[in-house]
């Protein structure tokens, strides 16, 4: 027996696999930023638990410019650079092609062991570096683990943490294990899992407070919350802002060079991961059935309503663009334009008497 080898008490743990999701611009990718300044400066965590001991960190990247991007945000993360390296591309037969889990995790364990002192491997995001094949499937398990189950037994034999970002499957449900892309395998094979998304305002009983058109109301706050956890209970959920910061100044035009960074809240939040997840607003499961009618007509109750916002909470409800004109016309409901040329906008409006 060994005691867990915890990089981040509760968090995150060496010879072990997390995985982070959440939806576009919840700040995944500069959360992974955080990780490595911690782990290369030594410096505390969000939580306030004391920093690891200064390693090594290997990032590899597959959507961000490392110059314009990535090397930015870990200034802004106050990392130390000289203890981050880069893997984007493997060198084949003269050419260079992208890292890919299925081929090149040999390349990876010898960058490992010619590094040392290696403490993090961040994948972002992880889909990219499982390949295009026709017969991989990311909703296929036994394709899933043929990826993760070599990656995961790589992390334990070198003692490793390795972190990966992957965003939510399209249609999803209110739970928050269901917010991992493709199959469940994904999150099984990942021994912590930590999901991003909105924090919503609550009542005095904790429930959801939802605006005039029943979409939830925010308070301009993120939650990093634990949906899983197999080392230990999950851990609380943490409370972050995107920011920018300046960082330096472009050598060859002066300009300020901003970078993206994350500003944690040190007041705590009793929310667990399936309640910040569960936001009140109706599931986007395709099993859902929305009642378009009674739904669109609450929505215009009260007036006429700008027709790109109907639209835009439709689509939250999971009701398509070819419902919605239908029942537009079953109703009878009139488009109006306000205002003129580049300043105008359609508004839709129910007309005096409903045709049923």
């Amino acid at each position: 027996m060994r005691a867990i080898d915890y990089v981040w008490e509760g968090h995150l743990a060496r010879a072990n696999l997390e995985l982070m999701t959440g939806k576009p611009d919840m700040g995944k990718s500069q959360i992974h930023c955080c990780y490595v300044a911690c782990i290369t400066s030594g410096c505390k965590w969000p939580d306030g638990k004391p920093g690891p001991t200064p390693g090594n960190v290997i990032m590899v990247t597959a959507e961000d410019t490392r110059d314009q991007i990535i090397v930015p945000r870990l200034v802004a993360a106050r990392a130390n650079l000289s203890r981050v390296h880069f893997l984007k591309l493997i060198k084949e037969d003269d050419k260079k092609r992208t890292f890919l889990l299925s081929e090149d995790l040999e390349v990876l364990e010898q960058t490992l062991h010619r590094l040392g002192d290696v403490a993090l491997v961040t994948l972002d995001p992880i889909t990219a570096f499982m390949g295009s094949n026709k017969h991989f499937d990311s909703h296929r398990a036994t394709d899933v683990r043929s990826q993760l189950t070599p990656l995961q037994e790589l992390s334990e034999r070198v003692n490793v943490l390795f972190s990966a970002i992957t965003h939510p499957p399209k249609h999803t449900t209110q739970k928050a294990i269901d917010q991992f892309i493709g199959s469940q395998a994904f999150i099984a094979a990942a021994r912590v899992g930590h999901v991003c998304t909105e924090e919503i305002q609550r009542d005095e009983n904790g429930k959801p407070e939802l605006d005039e058109f029943s979409q939830p109301v925010t308070t301009g706050f993120n939650l990093f919350t634990n949906a899983r956890n197999a080392l230990r209970p999950t851990m609380p959920t943490l409370a972050y802002t995107k920011t920018g910061k300046v960082v330096g100044q472009d050598p060859n035009n002066g300009l300020d060079i901003t970078a993206a960074r994350i500003e944690w809240d040190t007041t705590p939040r009793s929310v667990t991961a399936d309640q910040a997840v569960a936001t009140g607003a109706p599931s986007r499961s395709k099993r859902d059935s929305p009642d378009v009618k009674a739904w669109l007509q609450d929505v215009l109750a009260n007036g006429n309503v700008p027709q790109k916002k109907i639209e835009e909470m439709a689509e939250k409800r999971n009701i398509t663009l070819d419902q919605l004109k239908k029942m537009k016309a079953k109703l009878n409901i009139e488009s109006k334009l306000i205002g003129f040329g580049p300043d105008g906008y359609w508004v839709w409006e129910l007309p005096a008497e409903l045709p049923f």
